[in-house]
């Protein structure tokens, strides 16, 4: 979650005023405070795009996969080019390419890819409309309040965000291949509680009159949860199916988001939900004609690969390639997916799959991005490999040491590499999937930005209290940094896993930037608890988890070693912020540290996390699930 721009101007005054600290004072022979501010300010993401170009590159691939072009802009204007995909070869266009103008729908509609249909919520109904004549017919009529089709659940909080910026309410759903069924589910939040929320805001209103949300919530062992049933829905004749999977918790979307999926071939959905521990999954497939559904496989919900990437059909679910931590590190395999036997594993060694981006049928080809398999590199950058679904080892399909960012082409034969790091500028190339013909279509251009004076942070490296393990992060300084001066140290904070920066100028980045310009030195870092470690390594944080001394303890002591490289670096003022999660984190820091956190701001913070959990996991009883609120050690403060 994104902090507010109000909130992102007003924390370093915050900071600065709490710290009240002379190195960041207006002094004879110093830039101006007011003045540190304003560049400050301009390193702030809506302002920042203004001073670099070519950052990344939005293919536009031709219909019959012989070209595709981009734009280019730069301080001169905006260019246009294509590729030629059987050439390579590089040519300028006059203009931008014309695009066939879509028809303007309703933007509450759901319409289908074939252009036939279009499915809309009508309150707690589903309603089909025929594109071609404009007739409306309603699919459901025992829709009721609580029990309603194609609805975001509470428990998302997305209807509440919805409802208060007045966004179109459309119906969650899967459209099948040919574009004439639609399967979605129909969410019971009867007999919960209303938990209300408080609305102090509304948007467009003169006098402002704070309003009441009741939001529907099943706490942690509530007797009565959010479920779902699961319904496939004929646009050609009205028909349902009702699919006879096991009710879902209904933080698992009826999208592939959700890990929902129809098979290539359209008879078959796929859908993945969490079981009633919340700490398992299981993948199950459902006879689009018939509905009746039989368990695939069932998995531990471990790592933080998406849900929806743990469970994926190859040849209409002949296979599975399926997700799993069991060798300590997260890595593929192959399963039979009619009699769920594994064939094989995938992938294996010391490092991590953190996405799985296509599956090529025809081709029995996997292709994957992963962390930490090429020695020597940073283990936190991603590069993106290819391995045959029939045995062998990957193949690397992006060699240059830097995090890379890719989008393929619609036949899955080309792919757009925006690669970067933390010091390095965006290069944009694009690459065939076999990685033998590739061309250079961009390099960011940042000159203007230098011209501001900017200088890269440093990466860095140190160790975890346990001696053994080595952590990341990246220091960011003042551009104009006086190693002779003293200045207080401030750690931003969200969630723990991978906050730190891989690519250059992304969010945290530049917020990190723009708050060491006031005066701070800022550290982003990711303790043991990050994303994509082996299971050995995480499972310090297992039960009570971020409340365990290893998480602070791990960033206490990599500022510390900081300071000891960098004796510019203040230890003795020390501030933290972060806002949901990263609230929660920096209030606890305060009171669980004051010996060494001194300035904590805390924006929307969760602090009785005990609600989020039930919401989420109602139905859970193990430890993990019991974790305390900050008002239980509110006192101290």
């Amino acid at each position: 979650m994104r902090a507010m721009p109000s909130i992102r101007r007003a924390l370093p005054l915050t900071l600065s005023l709490l710290f009240a600290v002379p190195s960041i004072a207006s002094e004879p022979g110093q830039v101006p405070l007011k003045e540190r501010y304003e560049r400050a300010a301009e390193m702030l993401p809506w302002r920042v795009e203004r001073y670099v170009y070519g950052m990344s590159v939005q293919p536009q691939w031709s219909p019959d996969g012989s070209s595709v072009w981009f734009e280019e802009k730069s301080a001169q204007g905006t260019r246009y080019w294509q590729i030629d995909l059987r050439t390579l070869q590089k040519s300028a266009l006059p203009a931008k390419p014309s695009k066939p103008e879509a028809r303007a729908l309703d933007p509450a509609w759901v319409p289908s890819p074939n252009g036939k249909w279009a499915v809309r919520r009508d309150g707690e109904q589903l309603t089909r409309v025929d594109l071609a004549t404009g007739q409306q017919t309603k699919l459901t009529s025992d829709g009721v309040a609580d029990y309603a089709y194609g609805r975001v659940p509470d428990s998302d909080i997305q209807s509440l965000s919805k409802l208060r910026n007045g966004l179109p309410d459309q119906p969650y759903g899967v459209w099948s291949p040919e574009g004439d069924r639609f399967v979605t589910y129909r969410v019971d939040e009867r007999g919960l509680f209303k938990l209300p929320l408080i609305v102090p805001v509304v948007a467009g209103q003169a006098h402002q009159v704070p309003w009441v949300h009741f939001q529907n919530t099943a706490f942690r062992n509530s007797p009565k949860v959010q479920r779902a049933d699961l319904v496939i829905f004929d646009m050609r004749d009205g028909s349902r199916v009702d699919l006879q999977i096991p009710q879902p918790l209904v933080f698992f979307e009826p999208t592939p988001k959700g890990g929902l999926r129809w098979s290539r071939d359209g008879k078959t959905v796929f859908a993945a939900p969490f079981n009633k521990d919340g700490e398992t999954m299981t993948a199950y497939a459902a006879d689009a004609s018939t509905g009746k559904a039989r368990a695939l496989l069932t998995e531990p919900a471990e790592g933080e690969i998406a849900s929806e990437k743990r469970f994926l059909s190859v040849d209409n679910g002949r296979e599975l390639v399926v997700y799993s931590m069991r060798s300590d590190w997260g890595h593929l395999y192959l399963y039979d997916g009619r009699t769920g036997a594994l064939k094989r594993q995938l992938t294996k060694g010391e490092w991590a799959v953190d996405d799985i981006r296509r599956i090529d049928d025809q081709g029995r080809w996997v292709y994957f991005s992963a962390r930490g398999k090429e020695r020597g590199r940073h283990p936190n950058n991603s590069h993106l490999y290819r391995v045959s679904l029939d045995g062998g080892s990957p193949v690397l399909l992006t060699p240059e040491d830097a995090q890379h960012d890719v989008q393929f082409s619609a036949d899955g034969k080309w792919f757009v590499d925006t690669y970067s790091t933390i010091v390095t500028p965006p290069v944009s190339v694009l690459r065939s999937v076999d990685g033998k013909r590739s061309v250079e279509l961009l390099r960011a251009d940042i000159s203007a930005l230098k011209a501001l004076g900017w200088k890269p942070p440093i990466p860095f490296t140190v160790k975890s209290v346990d001696g053994v393990t080595d952590l990341y992060g990246a220091l960011f300084l003042p551009f104009d940094v006086d190693p002779s001066k003293s200045y207080p140290i401030v750690q931003p904070q969200y969630m723990g896993g991978l906050y730190a920066p891989r690519k250059f100028l992304d969010q945290n980045y530049l917020g990190a930037m723009s708050l060491a310009q006031v005066g701070f030195a800022t550290m982003m870092f990711d303790g043991r608890e990050a994303k994509f470690r082996s299971r050995k390594v995480q499972s310090v944080f297992d039960g009570k988890k971020a409340t365990e001394p290893a998480f602070y303890d791990d960033h206490i002591g990599a500022m510390r070693q900081l300071a000891k490289r960098y004796p510019f670096i203040d230890v003795d003022r020390v501030g933290i912020y972060g806002n949901s999660d990263g609230g929660w984190r920096a209030a606890r820091a305060l009171l669980q540290h004051p010996e060494f956190y001194k300035v904590a701001v805390a924006v929307a913070g969760s602090h009785d996390y005990g609600t989020w959990i039930g919401t989420k996991y109602p139905t859970a009883e193990e430890p993990e699930f019991d974790w305390p609120t900050n008002m239980e050690i509110a006192g101290q403060l």
